[in-house]
């Protein structure tokens, strides 16, 4: 040897099999120990040129958990292979002689995985994936070795047959593989590629775990028949206490059909991954109840079972047990202190009965559902691709909205958070007060999908740190979209083992038509995913729920659509229908809490506040959760302008969830009382939570409107419209620049307002002020009329007090004062209210009552400079005005 290979020294033998001889050597040049395999098997030319093409491409694969080829020596027909030397022993040997917990055997396997992945990176099929050829050393470090004989992934099929093995009863197999780790593809000479590697793994795998070989023992050709006709006992009968997640993946890499075996490498150690964090989370969560050792307990009661109540019942069972040396009377000083000790130990009993009733309190589960993420795959149409996600991610909301002490927070709220910080869980977790994240990952091809549920919570240990509570992987056919609804919501219920009721919503499930539920999966994708509301999405929902009344979670998709469509039309025609279409839904649903919820939102954005007032009421009699009840309370008293009262409910909210999206209801709710202090230190907490929260940003920029620091104002409400064209922000923007006096640029954004929504009458009547000022008298007029129609009768104190002003810029005058004295009985103390009061008395010239109101509206903290606007110019003369305008740091506003 030493001849033929002159820079390395043989020092022994390694071992030998019948491929050929391994030899521990000395690499004289590097001055390192190297391994070298000489191939004793001698085919012919093509055979020798082939395999050594395949070992070169081989040591292009440089990875730990492979042994690395050094070089390769042609010597015409004979080969040897310089090869990295790795101290171990095989995997067999290793299993045999070290005790290994699940865990580190769960380790091994990722190694293995991601040796194995890195090879089918390069286009390497290993083909002889086997024990013998896994290498495990002292610290629990795993080589893959004998890449010498793999196939490269472009060639078509294994040239070389079974016919005339004699060695395939001893398990050594032909030169290509060992028929006991063999695939079925292999076994039957057909072509291969990285999947027959996966079934090998897979073989490998269940061994490890199981500690038999899943296709039962026998003769290699026995065993080989049986690959390729038979499926194994599953993995879960055998492993009791693993993991199902463990247990499926073990089965998924044994798929007989190969069109079937969809796993990859590299996904095979990401779910190898998650199943071992959770597993060593469980550990820890198990330490965790270490300090309760140290209260007394008898050698017997350490073997009762791990339950809560074993844990806390032993101490006082132990202490219960009076023992005397023998039996006679007992000392009457011995008999106080049996007293004492008794009543002693029935008061700990009641304290610790109390305590036990009070953590078995179901505690409600603030719940988000992350948008599943989907692999990409060239095998499925982009439009399969949105209906299958669409349909996993309905069914687990669907489950959350229909499981009692489960809150579900809204999608809208979660995307706010995840537009601005995408893939951190830490910080949505953070925002919107959230006590799981269900996260879902799928990897597809054109016939089925691999489902993967996490549930993410707190860590115990570390509450702003996330840990992997449990998972669930599965496997759906994508043909039909009802089983891939009913499974995701039976697969979601695994993840909550502590729940004894998930999707128990009271409502009868029913049947739904195959060709119905896609059609429901495709409007919620268009309209859920999309963000695409349309009155034909609205026409084809119902249509829908007449084809299929009893498809409950239409009606909420109904409800979502019609206030969209009313949100930006103003038609109330939109309402009309969902009016009409929650009439005729079935009994079950129209005596359900859900549909409590829809007419609570309908008779507000109707204005009909004391039917939505019972609909709260009626929510809670059906069973309303109580987040969902004080929400709706804070919603209900906000909107009639009950501000304090709506503070006080939103701040019971936070006690419940802290939420920024509950902060900037409840900063908003501050800013119409008039509480600009309270506002900007809310304001301030949710911007430390969120940095660049958009919604917080534009509501500081309205502070500061209203307190007229108008630079201040400018400038954030044009960083705003510069990323976000919103109707809103442009016309504060307008009004800003009016303010300033800049009328050409407040009408240049006003109309940008206007022609985005030409119904809305904030923007008309903003629009019509700007005109107005302008000297477009007529134009302004006809503005004003629009607000009039549009306003009247409407009865929230900020329509109100719009009305008052279009009626006094039309001279309107008892119609003006009428809407003024609403606004005032429904809301005394708020500042736009007074500033509102102040317009229509000025313009009326009742001079005295508009100067009162101005400096009412001072106090409420109505920036001096709204005071600017020609609406005050006549009050120039009444000396009260004056000396406020000097008070307030405005002593120029009637110099000209």
């Amino acid at each position: 040897m030493d001849n033929q290979l002159p820079h390395y020294s043989r020092e022994r033998l390694l071992g030998e099999g019948g491929m050929g001889k391994v030899y521990l050597a000395q690499d004289n040049q590097l001055q390192r120990q190297v391994a070298i395999k000489e191939l004793t098997y001698q085919p012919n030319g093509d055979t020798v040129n082939h395999a050594l093409q395949e070992a070169r491409l081989l040591a292009r694969v440089n990875h730990s958990n492979i042994i690395q080829i050094y070089n390769v020596h042609d010597e015409g027909d004979h080969i040897s292979l310089v090869m990295e030397y790795f101290n171990s022993k095989t995997l067999t040997q290793f299993q045999q002689e070290t005790y290994c917990t699940l865990v580190q055997k769960l380790d091994l396997l990722q190694q293995l995985s991601a040796g194995l992945a890195a090879a089918h990176k390069n286009d390497v099929i290993h083909c002889d994936l086997k024990p013998n050829n896994i290498l495990v050393n002292d610290q629990g470090q795993l080589k893959i070795t004998d890449f010498g004989i793999a196939l490269i992934a472009s060639n078509e099929n294994i040239t070389n047959t079974l016919e005339g093995n004699e060695q395939a009863d001893n398990a050594e197999g032909i030169q290509y593989g060992s028929l006991l780790y063999m695939s079925p593809e292999q076994i039957q000479r057909k072509a291969l590629d990285y999947r027959s590697d996966i079934f090998s793994f897979g073989i490998v795998a269940y061994q490890l775990m199981v500690g038999s070989h899943p296709f039962g023992r026998g003769s290699a050709t026995d065993i080989a028949n049986r690959i390729c006709e038979s499926t194994p006992e599953h993995a879960k009968n055998l492993m009791l206490n693993a993991p199902s997640a463990l247990t499926d993946l073990l089965m998924e890499m044994l798929i007989q059909q190969l069109e079937q075996r969809t796993l990859t490498a590299s996904g095979i150690e990401n779910r190898l991954k998650h199943i071992r964090t959770a597993l060593m989370q469980a550990e820890i969560s198990e330490q965790a109840t270490l300090p309760l050792s140290e209260l007394p307990l008898s050698s017997g009661a350490a073997g009762i079972g791990g339950g809560d109540t074993a844990l806390y019942t032993q101490p006082i069972l132990h202490t219960q047990v009076i023992h005397t040396p023998e039996s006679r009377p007992v000392p009457w000083f011995r008999q106080n202190n049996i007293a004492i000790t008794s009543m002693t130990i029935a008061c700990l009993m009641l304290i610790l009965l109390y305590w036990f009733d009070k953590t078995n309190e179901v505690e409600t589960k603030q719940v988000v559902i992350l948008k599943p993420t989907l692999s990409d795959s060239s095998l499925m149409a982009p439009m399969q691709q949105d209906l299958v996600t669409s349909a996993v991610e309905d069914a687990l909301r669907q489950a959350v909205i229909n499981t009692k002490n489960m809150y579900l927070i809204s999608q809208r709220e979660v995307n706010a958070i995840t537009k601005a910080y995408p893939d951190d869980l830490k910080k949505l977790k953070q925002a919107v007060g959230a006590s799981d994240i269900i996260s879902t990952e799928l990897e597809c091809d054109n016939s089925r999908c691999k489902v993967s549920f996490s549930r993410l919570v707190a860590n115990p240990n570390n509450s702003d740190m996330l840990k992997v509570k449990s998972e669930k992987n599965w496997l759906a056919p994508i043909d039909k979209f009802n089983g891939i609804f009913s499974t995701s919501q039976t697969q979601f219920a695994s993840l909550f083992p502590e729940q004894s009721e998930i999707n128990q919503s009271g409502l009868v499930q029913r049947p739904i038509n195959e060709d119905d539920y896609r059609d429901y999966i495709e409007l919620y994708s268009e309209i859920k995913g999309h963000g695409n509301s349309s009155t034909e999405s609205l026409d084809q929902l119902e249509s829908l729920l007449a084809r299929s009344p009893y498809l409950y979670a239409a009606y909420g998709l109904f409800r979502e659509t019609a206030s969209n469509l009313y949100i930006d039309t103003r038609d109330k025609s939109h309402l009309k229908r969902l009016e009409l279409v929650l009439q005729k839904s079935p009994p079950e649903y129209r005596y359900s809490v859900y549909h409590a919820i829809d007419k609570f939102w309908l008779a507000c954005y109707l204005g009909e506040m004391d039917l939505a007032k019972l609909q709260i009421i009626e929510a809670k009699n059906r069973g309303a959760d109580t987040s969902t009840d004080t929400e709706l309370n804070a919603y209900y008293h906000f909107i009639n302008g009950q501000y304090e009262k709506a503070a006080d409910a939103y701040q019971s909210a936070l006690k419940l969830r802290q939420s920024t999206r509950l902060l900037y209801n409840l900063a908003l709710t501050y800013w119409q009382m008039g509480s600009i202090k309270e506002a900007n230190k809310t304001l301030a907490t949710i911007l430390n939570i969120i940095p660049n929260h958009y919604t917080a940003h534009r509501l500081q920029a309205n502070v500061w409107l209203l307190q007229g620091k108008l630079e201040l104002a400018i400038t954030a409400y044009e960083k705003i419209v510069a990323s976000i064209n919103n109707g809103s922000d442009l016309t504060n923007l307008s009004m800003a620049y009016g303010l300033n006096k800049q009328y050409q640029k407040s009408l240049e954004f006003a109309l940008k307002a206007f022609k985005q929504s030409p119904k809305h009458p904030i923007k008309l009547l903003n629009l019509a002020d700007i005109e107005m000022i302008l000297g477009n008298e007529d134009k302004a007029i006809s503005h004003y009329q629009e607000v009039v129609a549009i306003l009247a009768g409407k009865d929230e104190v900020k329509y109100l007090t719009y009305l008052a002003q279009a009626y006094g810029q039309l001279n309107q005058a008892n119609l003006a004062i009428a809407a003024l004295s609403k606004a005032q009985s429904l809301a005394p103390e708020n500042g736009e209210v007074s500033y509102s009061s102040a317009i229509v008395y000025s313009l009326l010239n009742e001079k005295s009552s508009a100067t009162h109101h101005v400096k009412t509206a001072l106090k409420d903290n109505i920036g001096v400079v709204w005071f600017n606007l020609p609406w005050f110019d006549n009050l120039c003369s009444n000396k009260e005005f004056m000396r406020l305008m000097e008070e307030n740091n405005n002593s120029q506003r009637c110099s000209n």
